[in-house]
């Protein structure tokens, strides 16, 4: 009697299931059920494959992302870019590929930066 009931009450929470998530926010990516902010990009490409398949030989002979960070096969995944430096006539100069002409912080606060501060923080 209590296998029966058991078996029962299983049958019944098992019909409920797929009714409790029939007005999720869900939806499948390819062969993956995942989050309904997923979706199928269905845009025509104007690349043809041939050109596809060479920047992804391209890419495989040199794995750099775009912020020149290297992508290795290791448990990071990627080898962050390093700068690397050298004596040239006795003086010290870059010798990597990194941009060295990024803007520099600015730190003086103006006193528009401290009123805007001080309303959106209210201090």
């Amino acid at each position: 009697m209590l296998f029966r009931k058991t078996v029962f009450a299983l049958t019944l929470v098992g019909a409920g299931i797929p009714a409790a998530f029939a007005n999720s926010h869900t939806g499948w990516a390819g062969s993956e059920r995942g989050v309904g902010i997923i979706q199928a990009d269905t845009s025509a490409s104007t690349k043809t494959r041939t050109e596809v398949v060479q920047e992804l030989q391209a890419f495989r002979k040199n794995p750099v992302a775009a912020d020149g960070s290297r992508l290795a096969n290791n448990d990071r995944g990627f080898a962050p870019a390093q700068h690397s430096y050298a004596f040239q006539g006795g003086a010290l100069v870059h010798t990597d590929t990194i941009a060295h002409n990024t803007a520099k912080p600015n730190v003086v606060i103006t006193d528009a930066d401290k009123r805007l501060n001080r309303e959106l923080y209210r201090q």
